[in-house]
């Protein structure tokens, strides 16, 4: 959970204007990760569609579109959660942290980006083992179309990658910000 910071003059989401090659670079996967689910969401909805008007219209069942839409739906939220945190719109609860002082709302947003990056990194450490488990044993899904396992699985460890970093970049920022430095830079915009 991340808590807002908007009260501050600066949009807490945007990153600093000086970027290094290795933050576009990172910057440029989140966005891919957002475009890729975009165009998944879209499929989803077609694929819906379509399964409706051969049920309804020609009588003819499509076999897969129900657990092609489901491992879809998979993607779509492990390719742009990185995107959404980026942009500081997921879901906060902010009745709780609304009344407090902007530094401990800071530090509150600090401590819940590294807690989330490190659950993060725990998912991306244990989905990782298990999507080589997966490959390893030839771990199949028994269901309409037979897949391998590891098809549904390497999203999650992939999309925790991103995520965790991204909270980390969150907490950084904020950290940067609360700094004196900054603070005497800030005024002197």
């Amino acid at each position: 959970m991340t808590l807002p910071l908007a009260d501050e003059g600066k949009d807490p989401t945007r990153p600093p204007t000086r970027h290094s090659a290795a933050v576009r670079l990172f910057d440029m996967f989140v966005d891919g990760g957002a475009v890729l689910a975009a165009v998944i969401l879209i499929a989803v909805m077609l694929a819906t569609v379509i399964k409706v008007v051969f049920r309804y219209g020609l009588r003819e069942g499509l076999v897969g579109i129900d657990q092609i839409s489901g491992t879809m739906l998979l993607y779509i939220t492990f390719l742009g959660a990185a995107w959404v945190l980026r942009r500081d719109e997921h879901v906060t609860i902010d009745l709780l942290v609304g009344g407090l002082s902007r530094q401990i709302r800071r530090r509150l947003h600090i401590l819940s980006s590294l807690v989330g990056a490190g659950i993060c990194f725990c998912i991306l450490i244990f989905g990782t083992f298990e999507v080589l488990n997966s490959l390893q044993k030839g771990i199949r899904i028994a269901a309409e179309i037979e897949m391998p396992r590891a098809v549904n699985l390497v999203v999650i460890p992939l999309g925790s990658l991103f995520l965790g970093l991204q909270f980390l970049r969150n907490a950084w920022l904020s950290l940067e910000r609360s700094s004196p430095s900054h603070t005497t830079a800030t005024r002197l915009d």
